[in-house]
This record gives structure tokens, C-alpha cells and sequence, in this order.
């Protein structure tokens, strides 16, 4: 169920350039296949945003979760074969349920599968980077994922981790104004709400230390590799790196405009302005 619309702060855009990305759980709503009604949901959202003028770079997971509805007797586990396995059948699913999505919207998408190691070096970052701003630039929404297929880095821990990692490092590449990770939390809390009901929500963050490192426990689940250290990980990246990270309910009706708009909503992480290479 969606929840109540916070009243947006003033009609001026503050966050032109944003990534979203929605993880595993956003798009299974908790669940082991995904949810199409939250997909719709979201489709939609970036829909109104792009009406707007919000450019818009989608990161999703969801690729094995879509495998795992056709072969649910593939155990995941932590065989990272049987992940590839699900990814493999449940990309072109995700991707084919995406184009549907956007099209009824009159929107275009294009797909990118990215490993860590196609961002390692100078050359490799460049023609990402040409490829990204270029769709942007002719109105094409990029829809970007890690490429579980062939990626087996997970070994030596290069992978992306749910993807928080990857739209962090995609923000930077196409100097984004917001990453806004979407998640089943409504943010950073000074404990773990889901044991602590005296837990409050951090409504902003200006300095990620050791001591913002420590509220988070990690967790994960045979749905989805992240968890709150991996996206605090992530918006100390993108932070430092000049992109404002924000960390909100994927089930907040609006959430994208809201958050472009520059309403409270969910955790702000601020970008640190002295950095000089955003653009590069």
C-alpha cells in the first residue's frame, strides 16, 4: 500500500540528473517473484519525472527473482552457478517486462549490463560514460544491471552488492545531482527499527564516519545481497564523489518527484561540494 505524500518543499527542481535505484525487495515487495503491481508503480513514477524534465537512469535488480518464477527448483544458495543460472533466464524476463511498462507510457528504454570490471580502467569508464549520457540526451531511459551472467567476482567480493555499489559508481560516471536508493525502510535509523520501536529516523547526514557506519547491521536473504551497510557504503562513495544520495521507502507514492523537488523524505546524505572531478 502506498503511503501518504509528503507536500513537496517549492516547484523548483533541485535534483535534475537522478539515478533510482530499486533493489530486489523493492520489486518483489518482500516476496520471492516480483511484484508487478510495484513495478507498475514505479514505471509510473519515473514516467511523471521524466514529463518534468527529470532525467532519470534506472538501476534495478531483479534478474534472478524473475529466474527463480520460471525455475523455482534451481536453488540459489551460495552457488554462485545457480545465481548465473537464474540471472541468464531471468534478465530478458526483467528487461521484456520493463519495455512493456514504458512503452505504454510512450517512453523508450535501452538495457545496460555492466560488471565492476568494465568501470576499472579510464577507457572503460569513458565509452560507459559516452553510452549512458548519450541515451539521456535523446530522451532514452538507460536501465542499468550487474551482469550476474558472467560476473563471478563475488569469489574475490568485486561484485556490486545488490546493486547499491553499481548505482553509486553509474552516478558518478554521468555526474548525477541524487542517487536515490529505494528500499523497504524508510532510511536510516538510530537503531534497527524492526527490533527497536524507539528507533528514530536520521533525516540527514553530512559526514558518513565510522559512527553512522556503526547504526547499520548488515542482513541479507536468499532474495537480494544488500543490505544498510551496502548502501551507506555506496553513499559515501557517491557523496564524495559530489552526487547527494537519498535513502526513502520504495513504496512512498511520488517518492522521485518528491525527492527531486527537494521535500524531506526518507535519509539525506549531502554531496560534498569541494570535490572537483564530478564532471569528468
Amino acid at each position: 500500500m502506498a503511503r501518504q505524500i509528503p507536500p513537496f518543499k517549492n516547484d523548483a527542481l533541485v535534483y535534475k540528473r537522478i539515478v533510482v535505484k530499486a533493489g530486489t525487495n523493492v520489486l518483489t515487495q518482500g516476496g520471492s517473484d516480483l511484484n508487478r503491481a510495484a513495478m507498475d508503480s514505479l514505471v509510473d513514477q519515473i514516467a511523471k519525472a521524466w514529463s518534468e524534465g527529470i532525467e532519470i537512469l534506472l538501476v534495478t535488480s531483479g534478474a534472478i527473482a524473475a529466474g527463480r518464477e520460471v525455475e523455482p527448483n534451481i536453488s540459489e544458495g551460495k552457488s554462485i552457478g545457480a545465481s548465473q543460472m537464474l540471472a541468464a533466464i531471468g534478465q530478458s524476463r526483467l528487461m521484456h517486462a520493463y519495455q512493456e511498462l514504458f512503452s505504454k507510457r510512450g517512453i523508450t528504454v535501452a538495457q545496460a549490463l555492466l560488471t565492476a570490471q568494465d568501470v576499472d580502467d579510464q577507457i572503460g569508464y569513458q565509452n560507459v560514460r559516452n553510452t549512458l549520457v548519450g541515451l539521456l540526451e535523446r530522451r532514452i531511459i538507460p536501465i542499468v544491471n550487474e551482469n550476474d551472467v558472467v560476473d563471478t567476482a563475488e569469489i574475490n567480493n568485486q561484485r556490486f552488492g545488490d546493486n547499491d555499489v553499481l548505482s553509486a559508481i553509474v552516478a558518478k560516471i554521468v555526474s548525477a545531482d541524487l542517487l536515490l536508493l529505494l528500499t523497504d525502510t524508510e532510511g536510516l535509523f538510530t537503531s534497527d527499527p524492526k527490533r527497536n520501536q524507539q528507533a528514530k529516523l536520521i533525516s540527514k547526514v553530512e559526514i558518513i564516519d565510522e559512527s553512522i557506519m556503526s547504526l547499520a547491521e548488515e542482513h541479507s536473504s536468499h532474495i537480494s545481497r544488500g543490505g544498510m551497510i551496502s548502501k551507506l557504503e555506496s553513499a559515501r562513495y557517491a557523496t564524495d564523489a559530489g552526487v547527494a544520495v537519498i535513502v526513502a521507502p520504495g513504496n512512498l507514492k511520488n517518492v522521485i518527484q518528491i525527492s527531486a523537488f527537494g521535500s524531506q523524505v526518507g535519509t539525506l546524505f549531502t554531496a560534498k561540494v569541494d570535490y572537483g572531478g564530478k564532471n569528468g
